[in-house]
């Protein structure tokens, strides 16, 4: 079972009963910001997902229950033996995802950029991915922008435009902060929200797997 897997199956329903509120983009992002900002607190949590404190909650307690997470005290969770494990896989294959300010890139404010290592032959013309930020994210309230390091350049699929040609201080940007390389494939998911920009982005990132 790959990683995007694990989260898909931690969001089903359980024991017949209705589905929960998080979608396995959701699972995936908080995961991340615990094992990048442990411990972390609930309250902590919530404030970085746009999905309301109760699917938070039950966010929380499924990933307690798959013994992904456990709490430190009052300090807040952070990730058991297994769930370091999963965060270290999805870490090979997605190892950096920043904010990044390319307002000209995209279509929202917020920007919120992963880098997937040597996924570009997964990529056609980059429509599934901004597709699915938009599914997840609403039509009119979210989008993808996905680039290709090709050839020592940053391009934009289906015709392999250099973004430099256009967007010189946005592509430099990219690349040193990703540390892009040949093969490697950068997802930005924008939204006039925050949080919702990095929930899009992952959204858009599993689509590669």
């Amino acid at each position: 079972m790959n990683w995007k897997e694990e989260f898909i199956q931690l969001s089903q329903p359980a024991d017949g009963r209705v589905a929960p509120a998080f979608k396995p983009h959701h699972a995936a992002v908080a995961l991340i910001l615990i094992g990048r900002e442990q411990p972390l607190g609930r309250y902590d949590l919530c404030e970085k997902m746009s999905i309301g404190e109760g699917s938070v909650r039950t966010l929380m307690k499924r990933l307690s229950e798959a013994n992904l997470i456990e709490a430190e005290g009052k300090q807040g969770q952070t990730l058991t033996k297994s769930g370091q494990a999963l965060f270290d896989r999805i870490a090979k294959d997605v190892p950096i995802g920043l904010e990044l300010d390319v307002r000209r890139l995209v279509m929202y404010d917020y920007a919120f950029a992963n880098l997937v290592k040597g996924r570009a032959n997964r990529i056609s013309d980059g429509v599934r991915q901004r597709d699915e930020a938009i599914i997840q994210g609403g039509y009119g309230q979210a989008g993808a922008t996905t680039l290709i390091h090709k050839a020592g350049n940053l391009v934009m699929p289906p015709d392999d435009f250099n973004i430099l040609r256009v967007y010189e201080e946005e592509t430099i940007l990219v690349v040193e902060s990703l540390r892009t390389e040949d093969g490697d494939v950068v997802v930005i998911g924008s939204a006039n929200e925050q949080n919702l920009a990095r929930e899009v982005a992952m959204a858009a990132v599993m689509t590669l797997f």
